[in-house]
């Protein structure tokens, strides 16, 4: 193919470009004008007769009858949920019950403004309140994508007042926030167990370098909010220094027997108690928990010093 013709075809193609992105911006196009809700300042049809968010009436041959039926069922709604959040109501049973005396009269755009009224002051404070609680979400946005679908999710169905689709998704991101503050929490505990173990091994002579290098890598996986991973890098952090720990522990119950033979000699009570804390140390040698090995160490140390 000659040279010029595939220019020609890279050439027909790129001229595409443009029709695509026309169509793009055709795509975006609202099928209707939209205006803001001069109420609760959403974005509504110009052709609406009210606001589907607030319920504000823009056409007065609105059928009120429907709208009272509409506002009685989110105010069923509403109302446990703003006692949840103590939310005061005060203003809101009145006005549902000067509701109710006009809709007997068959008054129904009167009926229609108090529960308006009262729809309206909830809505709003049940938003913000829950805005509020949202808000302590914030900032664990960065530690889990999950987390973060989540709380685009519950933002987004707040600003569209979609109470129902909040508050599942809301009970979704607390969920995950949780495991995840488990999980913060067991990694802080076992750092903390294993930092203390590599601290004692160097007191018994034992290089943690090793070790201390795992550690470290532990440290960079919970820097990325991988808690769970890191937990599991720690787990077996001392692994690298089996050797140097069954080293040292043979030379420490080497003294430890001297010890013993020496307060049984001599009456001492301690003799039974390092006896059962070296029976213990045995069984975490033969469990593989090194950490809990290095701490009986430590025990048996403290009570051989008394």
């Amino acid at each position: 193919m000659a040279e010029e013709n595939i220019d020609e075809i890279i050439q027909e193609i790129l001229s595409e470009e443009k029709k695509v992105d026309e169509g793009k911006e055709e795509d975006l196009l609202p099928s209707e004008e939209l205006y803001e809700c001069p109420v609760c300042h959403h974005q509504v049809s110009e052709e609406a007769q009210f606001c589907p968010y607030c319920f504000a009436v823009f056409d007065e041959n609105v059928d009120y009858k429907m709208l009272i039926e509409t506002l009685i069922k989110k105010l069923k709604f509403l109302v446990p949920i703003a006692n949840q959040l103590n939310v005061p109501k005060e203003n809101v049973n009145l006005h549902i019950k000067e509701a109710k005396k006009y809709a007997a009269k068959e008054d129904y755009p009167s009926g229609y403004a108090h529960l308006h009224d009262a729809y309206f002051y909830l809505i709003k404070s049940v938003v913000e309140r829950f805005s509020q609680e949202l808000e302590k979400y914030e900032i664990m946005m960065g530690m889990n994508n999950e987390i973060r679908e989540l709380y685009g999710k519950a933002s987004g169905y707040l600003d569209e007042w979609d109470l129902e689709n909040f508050i599942t998704v809301f009970g979704q991101l607390k969920e995950k926030a949780s495991e995840l503050s488990k999980d913060l929490r067991e990694y802080l505990e076992k750092l903390e167990e294993v930092e203390n173990a590599l601290a004692i091994a160097r007191k018994f002579g034992i290089d943690t370098n090793k070790a201390s290098n795992v550690v470290d890598t532990a440290k960079d996986i919970a820097d990325d909010k991988k808690y769970s991973d890191a937990i599991k890098v720690l787990d077996e952090a001392l692994t690298p220094i089996k050797d140097e720990i069954e080293n040292a522990m043979g030379s420490f119950l080497t003294l430890v027997k001297e010890e013993v033979m020496r307060a049984t000699y001599s009456g001492k009570g301690s003799a039974k108690k390092i006896i059962r804390l070296v029976r213990e140390m045995k069984i975490y040698w033969d469990e593989g928990n090194l950490v809990k090995v290095l701490e009986k160490m430590d025990e048996i140390s403290k009570e051989m010093s008394k």
